[in-house]
C-alpha cells in the first residue's frame, strides 16, 4: 500500500509539473494578435479589434479574435500553446463597424438599442444585460443583446439602422 501511495505521489508530481510547464509556455494575448494580423496581411493600425478572449475548446486553450479592416471582418482561433492558426474566416460586409463605440452614421445608438431590448422585459434594468455587441449578418448591422432577468434568458437582435427587433427568444 505504501508503494502504491509513493507511486501515486510521484505521478502526481510529474504530471502536475508538466501541466504547470504547459501553462507557462502559453502565448500572450499580444502575440495572438500579432499572429492573426500577420496571417491576414494587415497592420495593427489598420485593424479595429472587436473581440479578444482566451477560451477552451476540447481541452485546448485558444484565443478567439475578431477584428475589422474597413468593411472586412476577420475571425481567428489561435492555439494558445503553439501559436498556430487553428481556424480563420474573412467576410466582406456592406458597411464598416462602429468606431470607438460611436454608432455609424444613420444607426441608432448603443444606449437606444439597450432601451429597446429592455422595454420587452418588464422590470429588467441595464445591469441585467449580460451581452451586447454590434455584429453583421448578411450585410445588415445588428445589435445582439442577451438579458438575464428573473431566472430567464432573453436574446434579441435589433436592426442597428432602424431599431426594429428582428429576432426575439426567451428561455
Amino acid at each position: 500500500m505504501k508503494k502504491f501511495i509513493g507511486i501515486l505521489a510521484v505521478l502526481t508530481a510529474v504530471f502536475g509539473i508538466t501541466a504547470v510547464a504547459a501553462h507557462a509556455a502559453q502565448i500572450t494575448e499580444a502575440q495572438a494578435k500579432e499572429i492573426a494580423l500577420k496571417h491576414a496581411g494587415v497592420t495593427a493600425q489598420q485593424a479595429q479589434f472587436t473581440k479578444m478572449k482566451l477560451d477552451r475548446d476540447f481541452g485546448r486553450a485558444e484565443y478567439e479574435l475578431e477584428f475589422y479592416v474597413g468593411n472586412v471582418e476577420y475571425d481567428y482561433e489561435i492555439d494558445a500553446a503553439t501559436g498556430n492558426v487553428r481556424q480563420f474566416s474573412r467576410e466582406e460586409h456592406m458597411t464598416a463597424p462602429m468606431q470607438n463605440g460611436a454608432a455609424p452614421q444613420g444607426a441608432i445608438s448603443e444606449q437606444k438599442a439597450r432601451e429597446i431590448a429592455l422595454s420587452r422585459v418588464p422590470g429588467a434594468k441595464m445591469s441585467d444585460i449580460r451581452k451586447f455587441k454590434l455584429d453583421y449578418d448578411d450585410g445588415m448591422r445588428l445589435y445582439e443583446v442577451e438579458i438575464f432577468y428573473n431566472f430567464r434568458e432573453y436574446e434579441c437582435e435589433i436592426n442597428a439602422d432602424t431599431g426594429e427587433i428582428v429576432s426575439w427568444e426567451m428561455d
